[in-house]
């Protein structure tokens, strides 16, 4: 009901009800008991009327309260799509500078020798790729497993030295000069373990776990192999079983 028909009513009340008050004597005299009824009504009229209003404006402030809620929850749910989104790209982004950065390494430089960076590369990706809608792993798992079919002792150190059953030493000059080849791997997979946490700690891990453990299956056993026996060399065959498995 609009403001000014609320006004209209009350406004018709009082004087019919000033009216009957006035007319109740008769005849018409104004005594005492007359005049103070009538300032009681008039009171009593009043006083309805700020009740009237207040009530009017308390209706009007929950419509206006229930209105501004439903515009606030608006913008919250806006703002979080919009937030949403902004991480999404924040992790293509990621996820395409990391994939470029691995795919350039490996081009730059011989297979055997820049895999282990094109691999932390690539592998540092998924953690951003898992994140997006991306729904297509296979080709980052094949580049994977291409990588861990190219690595061997050269990967990690050009001269080793055999100083125990299982222990090779670093002999090549370079930062690595006298370490253990086996420090040296620790050291090569440690981000990755820290990517490989990030990785299966993500809501959506669901999406890449069954050809992810199978790859880090494969990865652990090559490194293995090499830390325990690093002048062997892989066989084609054997490189060909961990690149096309199926």
């Amino acid at each position: 009901m609009k403001q000014w028909m609320i006004n209209a009513i009350l406004t018709i009340g009082i004087t019919i009800a000033i009216g009957f008050s006035l007319l109740k004597v008769t005849p018409f005299e104004i005594t005492g008991e007359t005049y103070i009824g009538t300032i009681v009504t008039l009171l009593s009229l009043a006083a309805a009327f700020v009740i009237g209003y207040q009530i009017y404006n308390a209706i009007e402030l929950k419509k206006d309260i229930a209105i501004q809620k439903k515009k606030y929850s608006d913008i919250i749910k806006r703002n979080e799509e919009i937030e949403i989104k902004l991480n999404q790209q924040e992790f293509v982004m990621q996820e395409g500078f990391d994939i470029i950065s691995s795919l350039v390494q490996y081009n730059n430089g011989q297979s055997f020798i820049v895999c282990g960076n094109a691999f932390q590369a690539m592998h540092r990706a998924l953690v951003s790729s898992i994140e997006t809608d991306r729904v297509d792993y296979d080709w980052i798992f094949g580049y994977l497993r291409k990588y861990i079919a190219d690595l061997n002792s050269q990967t990690f150190a050009i001269g080793l030295q055999c100083i125990s059953d299982d222990h090779w030493m670093v002999t090549s000059h370079g930062e690595n000069y006298g370490k253990l080849l086996s420090d040296v791997v620790d050291e090569f997979i440690a981000p990755i373990k820290e990517n490989d946490k990030k990785i299966r700690l993500s809501r959506n891990f669901c999406k890449i776990q069954l050809e992810y453990e199978r790859v880090m299956k494969l990865l652990n056993k090559r490194l293995s192999e090499i830390v325990t026996n690093p002048t062997k060399i892989i066989s084609d065959e054997d490189k060909e079983k961990i690149i096309h498995p199926y």
